[in-house]
């Protein structure tokens, strides 16, 4: 499943995103999570906290149905924050920051049979 956030995330565009990733967690059908952050902003100190609070808030179903979690980001200053944020809530899952959807795509496809982490 990929999610490319916009540009410019407002706090709005934060809300439906952490919405879509729920009900997408809800779905109970396992999955490797990408997020292209080529063309966005990176979130801030707010967006960062409402992520990691998903992410806690969702441990277990994350386990269960993620397979892996990767995250493109070209900068590496943005690869940093990115690495903070896992470093404060790991995903408890595969996880890896990639410079290229390519190799998003790759890793993501050596993990798609993988077995659940229960």
């Amino acid at each position: 499943m990929w999610a490319a956030p916009p540009a410019k995330a407002t706090e709005e565009e934060m809300n439906r995103v952490l919405a879509e990733l729920t009900a997408e967690l809800k779905r109970g059908s396992a999955y490797v999570l990408l997020f292209d952050l080529t063309r966005s902003a990176m979130p801030n100190a707010i967006q960062r906290q409402k992520l990691t609070a998903h992410m806690r808030e969702n441990a277990q179903r994350i386990r269960r149905w993620v397979r892996g979690v990767g995250v493109v980001v070209p900068s590496a200053f943005a690869r940093g924050v990115v690495t903070a944020i896992f470093w404060v809530a790991p995903p408890g899952v595969p996880h890896s920051i990639f410079a290229t959807r390519a190799d998003a795509t790759k890793w993501a496809g050596s993990l798609v049979e993988t077995a659940p982490h229960i």
